[in-house]
């Protein structure tokens, strides 16, 4: 038995009743997203953090905080009331 094209499947969904129809593209989209990889849980990843990396190595992070703090306060932030 051959496989039916998309348009002989739209034309046999089409002859459902409305409702009927409704909860078939329903089912058809919980069961597609089901099956769609979902990234993981940020906090639940097997990587290691960047501070567990640098865990011997607290001078750097202490560098690395400041650095960044100092970046962030000389940055020319754009106001919200303009």
């Amino acid at each position: 038995m051959a496989t039916p094209s998309i348009d002989e499947l739209l034309a046999g969904i089409r002859r459902l009743p409305l409702d009927e129809r409704r909860r078939l593209i329903e089912r058809a989209w919980r069961e597609a997203d089901e099956d769609t990889p979902k990234p993981p849980v940020v906090g639940q990843s097997s990587a290691p953090s960047l501070l567990g990396l640098m865990a011997d190595e607290p001078d750097v992070v202490d560098q690395m905080c400041t650095l960044a703090y100092e970046a962030r306060n000389g940055a020319l932030m754009r106001s919200f009331d303009e």
